[in-house]
């Protein structure tokens, strides 16, 4: 590590609360009780440790930039938890973030993280960002992928979500359990030609009335959803523009089409795509409007086994054939 990073360094963790200096290729920490008063980078050849069950506190605007590798593993349970500084600590203060820059890593199993501005942001060049087991509270933005970026997440929970996540590069989900807020105009947004958006077992959750669409695509090469659920939303899918999609084995809308709760006005606006294969199957649409409704150009989708509630607006090059109309909500559509 050059001279000039390691003081930086050194003089940042010593600087806070708990902290200790971290030289290049050993485990440092943040430990518990520890006050970032000002923006920490983990230089190139360091790694920082939080330990499990540490509260750690930043200061409004406080961003943590992770240029070698941060990692943090705890039990259930036992936490760690990295929120915005007394006498500030709340969602109307919010610290800045992490931030894992080029060359950089994260690791993290059971971090939660409260109240910032853009809680997890990954760059391109990154070597890897891992986010598992943790839940993002009350942050304006949750999950922020760059083009060229990727980030993987399994189980981890998102509540309270001030503004949409955006994804750029890849974001692969498993277990994903997303909450929006009532102010908040979309859950996930896609915006970029290469962008993979991939979800399973997932559970998206809006405010219902709100008006407000789900996971949404401007541009991307591929959006896979599974085994997942949307309530509570405008629009589960609104894609503008997607070279191919794969939506099997998921619920939009209520369990029931009895009553508007959870309900989404539409299940799919399909606005755009390309050649595919785009397939939808094992679904079911349970919207008090248009479930599927295609307007623009659209590549070939192919149908089967789907359950609707409401109305079809399909145009040609699309094959959903009587045999593959389900009579009644598939039952599996759903989180495993």
């Amino acid at each position: 590590m050059r001279p000039r990073a390691r003081a930086l360094l050194i003089s940042l963790l010593a600087g806070c609360s708990g902290g200790a200096a971290t030289p290049a290729g050993t485990a440092g920490g943040l430990g518990d009780g520890t006050t970032l008063t000002a923006a920490l980078e983990i230089p190139a050849g360091a790694t920082v440790t939080i330990p499990a069950g540490a509260q750690i506190a930043a200061a409004p605007g406080v961003v943590i930039t992770v240029r070698g590798v941060l990692t943090s593993t705890s039990p259930a349970g036992a936490h760690a938890r990295i929120s915005t500084a007394a006498p500030h600590a709340d969602a109307a203060h919010p610290w800045g973030g992490i931030v894992v820059e080029r060359g950089g890593r994260l690791e993290a199993d059971g971090l939660d993280l409260a109240s910032a501005v853009a809680a997890l942001t990954v760059n391109a060049g990154s070597l890897g960002a891992r986010y598992d087991n943790g839940t993002i509270t009350d942050a304006q933005v949750p999950f922020q992928v760059a083009a060229g970026a990727r980030l993987d997440s399994a189980r981890a929970t998102v509540v309270n979500a001030g503004a949409p996540s955006g994804v750029s590069g890849e974001f692969h989900a498993a277990y994903l359990d997303y909450h929006t807020s009532a102010t908040v105009v979309g859950g996930i947004i896609i915006s970029d030609p290469s962008a993979i958006f991939d979800a399973t077992d997932s559970t998206f959750r809006g405010v219902p009335d709100q008006g407000n669409d789900y996971i949404i695509s401007n541009t991307a090469s591929l959006i896979h959803v599974a085994y997942s659920t949307i309530t509570g939303a405008h629009c589960a899918f609104h894609f503008n523009d997607v070279a191919r999609f794969e939506i099997d084995h998921v619920t939009a809308g209520a369990a029931s089409p009895a009553g508007p709760g959870g309900q989404v006005v539409y299940g799919a606006m399909l606005y755009g795509s390309g050649a595919g294969p785009n397939v939808i199957s094992n679904s079911s649409f349970m919207g008090s409007g248009f479930d599927l409704d295609q307007q623009n150009a659209n590549g070939p989708l192919t149908i089967t086994n789907t359950y609707a509630v409401g109305q079809a607006s399909l145009l040609p090059g699309t094959t959903w054939l009587a045999a593959d109309r389900a009579r009644a909500p598939i039952s599996d559509a759903k989180p495993r």
